[in-house]
């Protein structure tokens, strides 16, 4: 499971801090909960992070460039920030 880990500002300027492989090292949890409830633990909740479903994952594995790699990114992120906020689509 890759996740993507970010803030968000006062101004709604997001800032991508990390994209993090989540699966436990040995391999036991590979959807990464442990992981994503943990990240849960933190002061905003959760709230910024979001998981890249597999689709867009594969995406990502077959970018051959950095700005499809950084809309990818920015697409998962919106999604995420909608679900998680209520905004319009």
């Amino acid at each position: 499971m890759l996740v993507v880990d970010y803030d968000v500002d006062a101004d709604g300027l997001v800032e991508l801090v990390a994209l993090i492989n989540a699966v436990d090292e040995d391999g036991s949890d590979p959807q990464g909960e442990a992981w994503l409830c943990w990240r849960r633990s933190h002061e905003d909740g959760g709230m910024g992070c979001a998981p890249v479903p597999p689709g867009e994952l594969a995406r990502m594995e077959a970018a051959d460039d950095p700005e499809t790699l950084r809309a990818i990114v920015e697409r998962v992120v919106l999604a995420d920030r909608r679900t998680k906020v209520g905004a319009a689509p």
